[in-house]
């Protein structure tokens, strides 16, 4: 089934199992099954970043999010530094990208990610890059072209992608990731990830699907997948979303105080939005805090002051976590 915006009795249920966790998330497609408690014992979760650069706000926002989930669940989680994904789907060093995913390695950890019952990797395992050889030969150039990211044609304009061909390795590894669990006997799994990425939940559905009908051709995969995704951080500057690969988009762990302060403080009208959204989700904040901060926004043409007061504190919270972010590098 296609991902869906999630309506008021889906978010009741997803709380129910999820707590507070469950307004990180807007759309799912067939988690619930998965999400049930009978089957705690026989789920697994899968989630993943890029290396491509330092996390931006909506990056940390998904990796604040895993914490939590992992922390809900009790549920084995296997967490991906796609690097040789990256490699192959942006234009980006290779030197870079090691750098970046192991201090992505020590960050995640330092966020609160519980390592030991955490699959914490790179694409640079054996046994990954066996299971995406075995299931290219299910699917084809056209399922490809049908299930992609949708901000292709902008990385495109940016010079950002690699070649077609690349962009389909990606992919690959992607998928043989999401597919993991079940290759490890798990029954139940649950992909989180953006929107943007839910093409990698349908293009692992259909290989679970496919070898499932290919008799002798068949990997002996069985289960249920799932998936939850989390809220889109919209970009600065009226970009659809903070995007690493697209500097202006964002604002990212890379950046010294001054520069956080620069973009965040900035007065231009399309960024308004997209800062009051790294507030809520990347900030770390309390609910009552958040809900002030949103107050702020909604009369900042009245009352500038006060949301020049929330986004001032709000430079200071994520330069802190920039600051442990350096502290993690190698």
């Amino acid at each position: 089934m296609p991902a869906t915006l999630m309506d008021p009795p889906t978010v009741e249920a997803i709380t129910e199992r999820l707590g507070p966790t469950a307004t990180r998330f807007t759309h799912l497609d067939d988690a619930l099954p998965v999400l049930h408690p009978d089957v705690r014992d026989s789920m697994a979760v899968v989630t993943g970043f890029g290396p491509t650069n330092a996390p931006t706000a909506g990056t940390l926002s998904v990796m604040i999010g895993a914490v939590e989930l992992q922390r809900q669940l009790q549920a084995p989680m296997t967490v991906i530094v796609s690097d040789l994904g990256a490699w192959n789907s942006r234009n980006v060093a290779w030197s870079t990208l090691v750098q970046v995913r192991d201090q992505m390695f020590a960050f995640l950890v330092a966020l609160g990610l519980d390592r030991d019952a955490t699959d914490l990797r790179s694409h640079l395992d054996h046994a990954n890059l066996v299971r995406a050889g075995r299931l290219a030969r299910y699917l084809s150039r056209a399922d490809f072209q049908q299930h992609r990211e949708s901000l292709l044609e902008l990385y495109a304009d940016h010079g950002l992608l690699g070649s077609e061909v690349g962009v389909i390795v990606d992919s690959l590894y992607t998928v043989a990731d999401v597919l993991g669990p079940f290759d490890n006997g798990a029954e139940h799994v649950l992909m989180v990830s953006g929107m943007e990425e839910a093409y990698f939940t349908d293009l692992a559905r259909l290989v679970l699907q496919r070898q499932a009908g290919a008799g002798d051709l068949g990997l002996g995969w069985n289960g249920t997948l799932g998936a939850l995704y989390f809220r889109v951080l919209e970009g600065l500057a009226g970009y659809p979303k903070m995007s690493k690969s697209i500097p202006a988009s964002s604002i990212h762990l890379n950046m010294t105080p001054d520069e956080v302060t620069d973009r965040v403080m900035s007065d231009d009208e399309a960024s308004q939005p997209a800062v009051l959204s790294a507030i809520e989700l990347s900030s770390g904040w309390d609910a009552a805090d958040i809900a002030a901060a949103r107050d702020a926004f909604a009369n900042r043409l009245d009352q500038p002051s006060s949301w020049r007061e929330v986004r001032a504190k709000f430079c200071h919270d994520f330069s802190r976590h920039a600051l442990i972010w350096k502290r993690c590098a190698t």
